[in-house]
């Protein structure tokens, strides 16, 4: 499961004994990680949805529009 902390919160990862990176990072499904989401100390971070990649591919027509202007 994916999780970041909490504002104001700085989580130590028990097993590698660094601390949570603000940006969040991957973490096994355990009871450890369960206790830190019910005393939230850290939050769940979902999947960005698929609809968020169209912004990508409206860029790229532009680029090609470009390319082909250069050629004239």
């Amino acid at each position: 499961m994916l999780v970041k902390p909490n504002a104001g919160r700085a989580v130590r990862d028990p097993v590698k004994g660094t601390l949570l990176p603000e940006s969040g990072a991957e973490v096994p499904d355990n009871s450890f990680w369960r206790r830190r989401l019910r005393d939230e100390d850290v939050s769940l971070i979902t999947a960005t949805p698929l609809a968020a990649t169209p912004a990508a591919s409206n860029t790229a027509p532009s680029a090609t529009t470009t390319a082909t202007e250069d050629t004239k």
